[in-house]
């Protein structure tokens, strides 16, 4: 029968692993990101036949469940490399992990940077171009940064919810707190308790991040409107 006490008697084990699965979260973000903006940039400089075939490749990850691309990962990328002579089957699973989380958020990435850029008024470049600015330097110090801005919200729910999509990883062997929590359950005759754990554990990092991106934010979006009310006051004054 279900106890709380297993529920604390398990939760030291399943904490234990959190730094797999934070590692399973901060790793494919980072990878995603570059690949990403490259993405981003590519569309949006049209280049020929390349822009044709990312828009098939985002349009295919996003619209395929994340558990397929790891499965289709963990168990295709060992045949292909084979042809190369290179041998996967003895790899840690995390690294398939890693490749399958890549491919599905830089899509998502891809398409948040790509409308932030677009989000940026003409005007911005053109005034870069107008003091003299390349095209590389104005992207970078104007047009990039107020599209990272502009982006943000939707880069903080695409960190949580790849946080959250971490609980797929055990079925691919990865012992992060899901699969320590299977493998108590197997051991120990008790499934329930250790899932309650993970739960807690989910709820709180979900949480205190939504707190956090929000607070970044507000700070930089809502200092805007102080701003403006300032001058308004200064105005009226």
């Amino acid at each position: 029968m279900f106890s709380w006490k297993y529920v604390a008697d398990y939760f030291p084990d399943i904490i234990s692993k959190f730094p797999v699965t934070l590692e399973l979260v901060l790793v494919p973000f980072a990878a995603s990101f570059l690949l990403g903006f490259v993405i981003a940039a590519a569309r949006l400089k049209k280049i020929p036949v390349l822009e044709q075939f990312l828009t098939v490749y985002v349009s295919y990850v996003r619209c395929t469940p994340v558990i397929t691309q790891m499965f289709v990962v963990y168990f295709g990328l060992p045949v292909f490399l084979e042809k190369f002579g290179i041998d996967a089957n003895g790899w840690n699973p995390v690294i398939f992990v890693f490749a399958a989380y890549s491919i599905n958020i830089s899509a998502f990435l891809s398409e948040t940077i790509r409308s932030s850029i677009l989000a940026v008024p003409a005007g911005q470049l053109e005034a870069g171009y107008a003091v003299g600015m390349t095209g590389f330097q104005t992207m970078r110090d104007i047009v990039v940064p107020q599209a990272l801005k502009i982006s943000l919200p939707m880069l903080g729910n695409l960190f949580i919810g790849l946080f959250q999509a971490t609980a797929l990883a055990y079925m691919v062997n990865v012992i992060d707190m899901i699969g320590k929590a299977r493998n108590i359950a197997v051991s120990r005759g008790h499934l329930l308790e250790g899932y309650i754990c993970c739960a807690i554990v989910f709820a709180i990092i979900s949480l205190a991040l939504e707190l956090l991106f929000g607070y970044v934010n507000k700070r930089l979006a809502f200092g805007q409107k102080d701003e403006y009310g300032r001058r308004q006051r200064t105005e009226a004054v």
